[in-house]
């Protein structure tokens, strides 16, 4: 029997939606034209707001994101696009078979050093939270246990951990220590012209931000009012401690960078700066534009820092 891709709405009709904003008119309509050509060879799909709903001969089904793809696509040539779109849900389809993921379960020893703590945006997530083993990391992220197999990275089934010998702090601290002992960073200090300072940690795998799980590891100095931090995407942690009043230019300039990773990705998370006061994240939302940053930001750092806040001191400007 043949297969199908339908679209809820015709690409013609619409405006390139938020979520694939780098992309122009043209652009986004190859872009899906190509994931419709990959997914109707695979089975049934209907693409609506950035997911493709698929299933495949037999019953399987898979909810695929489309925006880090779209992402990948877009730093590349559009000639490259269906061979990086193949592999990519290969790697998907993949990490979502339920039952290897099940069978490999069974053996903590064999798992034991593929465990590893990974970042994602909450609203990534939907429906599937449910179906994780995670710890909630503020109303925006949490922390996900995954398997980092050879060709994808797949999340830990929830029943997997009850047959596990250890309790569940036990497992994540092995998961984090992993991500810790196998994924180097690069560590970089940023400092504008008006003497702004902060610092990122860069780099190629996708736990760079699990990090932010241990950042009073990084914060030199270590100040009672915490940090200013920003996980645009899974490549990029932005972070400065709070030191003085000069923490607002800190918070103009890490926001521009932020959204700009955020949107440009792979693997974006949240574009929004967050106040980190002893592990705990509250979100410091700005509107960002050609016109500049418009922070407004919430009581509770008002109170809780800006406040309390001493005039410059001699660490020099956030």
């Amino acid at each position: 029997m043949p297969v199908r891709v339908s679209l809820k709405r015709s690409v013609a009709s619409r405006l390139v939606p938020a979520w694939a904003n780098f992309f122009d008119d043209d652009a986004f309509g190859a872009f899906v034209a190509e994931v419709e050509r990959d997914l109707a060879r695979r089975g049934h799909a209907v693409i609506d707001d950035g997911i493709a709903d698929l299933e495949i001969d037999g019953g399987d089904r898979h909810r695929l994101g489309l925006q880090n793809l779209a992402q990948l696509c877009n730093q590349i040539e559009r000639d490259d696009w269906p061979e990086l779109v193949r592999e990519h849900f290969d790697r998907v389809i993949l990490s979502t078979h339920a039952h290897d993921l099940d069978a490999l379960g069974h053996d903590f020893e064999a798992v034991r050093p593929l465990l590893k703590v990974r970042l994602y945006a909450r609203e990534s997530l939907g429906e599937l939270e449910t179906n994780t083993v995670h710890r909630p990391m503020g109303d925006e992220l949490v922390a996900v246990l995954v398997y980092d197999l050879p060709d994808a990275v797949a999340t830990v089934p929830v029943e997997a951990p009850d047959e596990w010998p250890c309790d569940l702090d036990d497992v994540f601290a092995l998961a984090l220590t992993n991500v810790l002992e196998q994924d180097p960073v690069d560590c970089e200090t940023f400092e504008l012209d008006d003497g702004t300072r902060f610092h990122a940690m860069l780099g190629e795998s996708f736990f760079v931000t699990s990090r932010l799980l241990v950042l009073e590891h990084y914060l030199d100095p270590v100040t009672p009012l915490g940090a200013v931090v920003a996980v645009p995407n899974r490549h990029t942690l932005l972070f400065a401690p709070i030191v003085d009043d000069s923490v607002m230019d800190t918070i103009h300039a890490m926001a521009v960078i932020a959204h700009a990773r955020w949107s440009e990705g792979p693997g974006s998370l949240v574009p929004t700066l967050m106040w980190w006061k002893g592990g705990t994240l509250v979100p410091l939302p700005a509107e960002v534009d050609d016109d500049g940053v418009r922070f407004d930001p919430p009581d509770e750092f008002v109170e809780g820092c800006l406040d309390r806040l001493p005039k410059p001191s001699g660490y020099g400007p956030n």
